[in-house]
C-alpha cells in the first residue's frame, strides 16, 4: 500500500488567496487512507475521502464534503512520478471529468492539482494546491 505513503501525515495548505490544513492518516489494519481537509480561507469547507487499492492494484476513491459534493475517483502512480485519481465517467450537472494530480512528490511537500475536462484527455487546471508537511 505504498502508492498513498507519501501523502500521511499533517499538511499545511496553501493557494492563490487561501490556505487550509489536511490530516491522512491510515485505518483498518492499514488499507484504508482516510483523508480530513479543512479549507480556512476564503471559503471555509471541510471534506474527507476514504481510499483503498483493490486486488486488481487499482486504487479507488470516494471524496464527501460539506458543500454536499460526492464523487468517486480511481487511479494510481503514473510511469512520470504522479499519482492520480479520476472520475470514471462524467460527473454532475456540467457532465465533466474530474481528477486530482499528485506531483513534485517529495519528504516534506508536494503540489496537487484540481482538474476538468470534457473528453477526459484534455484537462483544464482549476486550482492549485501546495502542500508543505506541518511540524
Amino acid at each position: 500500500m505504498d502508492g498513498l505513503g507519501f501523502w500521511l501525515g499533517r499538511w499545511i495548505c496553501t493557494w492563490d488567496g487561501g490556505h487550509g490544513t489536511n490530516t491522512v492518516t491510515r485505518d483498518m489494519d492499514g488499507h484504508v487512507i482516510i483523508e480530513r481537509f479543512e479549507a480556512l480561507e476564503p471559503e471555509p469547507f471541510s471534506g474527507l475521502s476514504v481510499s483503498v487499492q483493490g486486488t486488481d492494484g487499482l486504487w479507488r476513491q470516494t471524496w464527501v464534503d460539506s458543500t454536499g459534493s460526492y464523487w468517486h475517483f480511481e487511479g494510481g502512480p503514473q510511469d512520470d512520478g504522479t499519482f492520480v485519481f479520476a472520475t470514471p465517467r462524467p460527473v454532475d450537472a456540467d457532465q465533466v471529468y474530474k481528477r486530482m494530480v499528485f506531483s513534485d512528490i517529495g519528504a516534506d511537500g508536494f503540489a496537487w492539482r484540481w482538474e476538468f475536462s470534457d473528453d477526459g484527455s484534455q484537462w483544464e487546471q482549476r486550482w492549485v494546491i501546495t502542500y508543505r508537511r506541518a511540524r
